[in-house]
């Protein structure tokens, strides 16, 4: 292979037959050739042989050219004169931005810390995350985040180590001092064992006891949260006839808990502090807020298990827990109407203290025949209505319609369950008023008449529904009620006046419209055809 400067003594032909390019050596000239395109004989000669112009740096404008440095113009050349002196180039510091993964780091370790500092400051408090958390757990935990956060944060600045120091630091001194700053809810859970048996008291023994007799007791449930709310109450003139309880629940499985809360809490009226604070393996629920003695509390508690003791002293009931007794029925046998255990099961669901069991069962008695258990459904049915919430209550007299009997105090318990609810709100079941007329309650026509005022439409055909015991009300809104309103007393009267409504109807004619004309006539004609 020729190398370059070899190449460069070659002469450049073009062979005048086709126009072919070809690169000859020296020696060839002025020689016959022959081109290997065309097979045409030519001379290397001066008409054959390509000359290219030369040409030098600015005389073309050429874009190709751009790319080379140029050196300034005379440089290298001794000069009379102060040349430029270049000085040498700054180095500059690459900008760029942060990368996605180290803001992702240091976000993280910020909001990890955050999230900690709350939870140690908040999470102490009566059903706190670490409610019960001894100091060394809490320390532990302030130690594992400040070392994460420290790792993240050296990640996230690479760049800046010293900075990233200094924050680990300042996180690291908040973990650590927050366990210390923040100590409610750190006594630690008793362990497990047994209790040494103490003696049953009651309010009658009191003196025959010291006030150090009940040591292990207090250990074994851990006392203190007990004592502060019995003390709380007992320091405030404003909450005299009320105190606290303990309920020492033995056994009780975890995730039960919550239904015995809201049944305590329904079932007593009990301030909504009232709190459960696990004693492994049991738990330990003050309720806060009720009034008289614990024996009434007692019985409350008979639903779900048995009661060991009633300690007056220490106002403590122990209980032994039934979790059996949370368990629901087969549905296939609560379902069966021809099963002979239909009526026992369903009984048994409507008196768990778990109110969605008992909206259940009372859904499948409302529309049956009540062969069985009759007193008994009915009784707790009047309890469920203080305890539901109002669909229940409406579910509760559609089934009293077809279950209660006269005389049973049904029409008592309905009327006050419905006295709590609001008439102007709309809050009022239809199916409360309609079993009150239907048992002729003249004590609920007041409640009535007050719905009828607040909304006449809906309620026009349950309040007449009372019969003539509300026809003074009516005609007492008669003058001066809107005219819809005139329009339904007109009718009511209609259907349970008597002849004391005739003078109303017929002064009214004067200056009625045709359609409230109508109906006096009509009210005329019916209370004159019952004469």
């Amino acid at each position: 292979m020729d190398d370059r400067n070899t190449e460069a003594e070659k002469l450049a032909i073009r062979c005048p037959g086709c126009g072919q390019r070809f690169k000859v050596g020296q020696e060839l000239q002025d020689r016959m050739v022959e081109c290997g395109t065309c097979e045409h004989r030519f001379r290397v000669n001066e008409d054959v042989v390509i000359r290219q112009k030369k040409f030098y740096p600015g005389e073309r404008r050429d874009r190709g050219l751009e790319q080379f440095s140029r050196i300034p113009k005379g440089a290298g050349l001794d000069a009379n004169f102060q040349t430029v002196q270049y000085a040498q180039e700054p180095l500059h510091v690459p900008v760029a931005g942060a990368s996605p993964l180290r803001m992702m780091l240091g976000a993280g370790a910020v909001i990890a810390v955050a999230l900690v500092l709350l939870l140690l400051a908040f999470g102490g408090r009566p059903g706190g995350v670490i409610d019960g958390a001894t100091q060394d757990k809490r320390l532990m935990l302030a130690g594992f985040t400040a070392v994460i956060a420290w790792i993240f944060l050296m990640a996230a600045n690479p760049a800046a180590r010293l900075k990233a120091t200094f924050g680990a630091i300042f996180c690291t001194a908040l973990l650590i001092a927050f366990p210390f700053l923040f100590t409610e809810g750190n006594q630690p859970v008793a362990e497990t064992g047994k209790l040494v048996v103490v003696p049953i008291t009651h309010a009658g023994e009191e003196g025959k006891k010291g006030p150090d007799s009940f040591a292990e007791l207090k250990q074994e449930i851990q006392y203190d949260p007990l004592e502060k709310e019995i003390l709380r109450y007992a320091s405030d003139p404003a909450m005299a006839g009320r105190s606290a309880a303990g309920l020492w629940l033995r056994g009780l499985e975890g995730f039960r808990r919550r239904q015995i809360e809201d049944y305590i809490m329904r079932s007593t009226g009990a301030d909504p502090s009232s709190h459960m604070y696990p004693r492994n393996p049991d738990y330990l629920m003050v309720v806060s807020g009720i009034s008289g003695d614990l024996g009434e509390l007692a019985r409350l508690c008979e639903r779900f298990g048995e009661v060991k003791r009633v300690i007056d002293e220490l106002r403590v009931i122990e209980v032994e827990v039934d979790n059996s007794s949370f368990d629901a029925g087969d549905l296939n046998k609560l379902s069966d109407r021809a099963n002979p255990a239909f009526y026992e099961l369903n009984r048994r669901e409507i008196e768990s203290i778990d109110l969605e069991r008992a909206r259940s069962g009372i859904g499948r008695l409302a529309d049956v025949e009540p062969k069985l258990y009759r007193k008994d459904i009915v009784a707790r049915m009047k309890q469920l209505l203080k305890e539901g919430d109002v669909a229940m209550q409406d579910q509760i007299c559609r089934a009293l319609m077809v279950w209660a009997e006269p005389g049973d105090g049904t029409e008592v318990a309905v009327r006050a369950a419905a006295a709590k609810l609001s008439p102007q709100a709309g809050e009022v079941p239809d199916s409360m008023m309609k079993f009150l007329a239907l048992r002729k309650d003249l004590e609920a026509i007041p409640l009535a008449d007050a719905l009828w005022v607040a909304d006449h439409n809906r309620w026009e055909e349950v309040y007449g529904s009372f019969g003539p015991a509300i026809e003074e009300r009516v005609i007492s809104h008669f003058e001066g009620s809107p005219p819809s309103m005139r329009r339904s007393a007109t009718r009511l009267l209609g259907r349970v006046g008597s002849a004391a409504s005739i003078p109303v109807l017929e002064a009214a004619r004067s200056g009625a419209d045709a359609e409230l004309s109508v109906f006096i006539e009509r009210s005329l004609t019916a209370i004159k055809g019952r004469r």
